[in-house]
């Protein structure tokens, strides 16, 4: 077999959407899940796509994924809300939410929402991203499980609390997508997949000592020290503790719960509400154009903008296909068999 498969991406979508209407997902639902992977493939975030499905299966059968939930809104006011998943798919309350905080913010000028105790997001920028196509900004913040040690700490002890900001400018949407730790979970799963050794300082191994070694990284280590510890802190205050849903301290204290949850918070700002959107965009198209004209260092080819590399990767796989290692073709082969699910159509 080759190192690598190319699949397209409409194929891919469609066999996620399978597996997980196989396992009793809404139609609807197992469509916004796939919809959400295939996005990451696309952009190039293979840690945030098909390469999740595994995972979710796995949450599947620990019961901790409730198929049958519906999304519902438990807090309601003009500016903001909260959507209670109550333990559904993470990407469809999130959808939902970013849906229902664009509605809000154009009628109100800004909406802060929160999404409470749902499964995995996904990566964030997707939401991000579909505010800012509705001619809103957007800033989306994470939380989830303990996977990154907290500053000076040897144990799994905050989340990778991932950030994501969005706007839109004349040459499209401009995105930064990025999570508080060193690497991210995704990247690592990744590097299993592929053999790829681990950048040096970025993960421990579960007795809390250094490694570069994939199959042996159990907790990553925060971007930039006790700051990037510092923000994954901020952000389960500004998601789970302000929804009523801690996820750390539950976590982490006497409880030591194990159930797999994730929090999200939003907040959509409506630019007509503050200025001419055409002006907005305008500004910040310029903006952009003279941070690539500045003038670069020895060994940068480029300046790059947030999210430029991604939109570049997103045009190259809607053309070739999404590469697929070996690895986890296999294990794709092993799920198509056992949920009775075609295989996606090689490219």
């Amino acid at each position: 077999m080759n190192d690598t498969i190319t699949v397209p991406h409409p194929e891919l979508r469609r066999f996620i959407r399978d597996v997980l209407a196989a396992q009793g997902a809404r139609e609807s639902d197992a469509g916004a899940v796939a919809d959400g992977l295939v996005w990451a493939n696309l952009r190039g975030v293979d840690g945030h796509g098909v390469s999740r499905l595994p995972n979710y299966l796995a949450i599947l059968k620990r019961g901790e994924i409730d198929v049958k939930a519906q999304p519902k809104l438990t807090h309601d006011r003009p500016a903001s809300f909260v959507l209670d998943s109550f333990f559904g798919f993470g990407p469809v309350a999130c959808m939902a939410a970013a849906a229902l905080a664009v509605e809000r913010a154009k009628n109100i000028g800004v909406c802060f929402g929160i999404v409470r105790e749902t499964t995995h997001t996904g990566a964030i920028g997707r939401y991000a991203q579909w505010i800012a196509q509705q001619n809103c900004a957007a800033l989306v913040l994470g939380a989830g499980p303990a996977l990154m040690a907290y500053h000076g700490a040897r144990v799994r002890s905050m989340a990778t609390s991932p950030i994501a900001i969005a706007v839109p400018t004349r040459d499209g949407v401009r995105l930064l997508d990025m999570a508080t730790a060193t690497i991210s979970n995704g990247k690592i799963l990744q590097a299993k997949q592929t053999g790829t050794p681990l950048p040096e300082n970025t993960v421990l191994t579960a007795e809390g000592e250094p490694t570069t070694d994939p199959n042996n990284a159990e907790i990553l280590l925060p971007l930039g020290g006790p700051k990037g510890s510092g923000l994954g802190f901020m952000f389960e205050m500004l998601t789970s503790i302000l929804a009523a849903a801690p996820i750390q301290a539950r976590a982490l204290g006497p409880e030591q719960r194990k159930r797999h949850v994730a929090n999200l918070t939003m907040l959509a700002i409506d630019i007509e509400s503050f200025r001419p959107l055409a002006d907005f965009e305008t500004d910040a198209s310029t903006l952009g154009a003279i941070v690539k004209a500045l003038p670069r260092q020895s060994g940068f080819d480029e300046i790059t903008l947030p999210g430029e590399r991604s939109n570049r990767t997103e045009v190259l796989r809607e053309k070739s296909g999404i590469p697929i290692p070996a690895k986890l073709w296999g294990e794709l082969e092993r799920i198509a068999q056992a949920n009775r699910v075609t295989m996606p159509a090689v490219s």
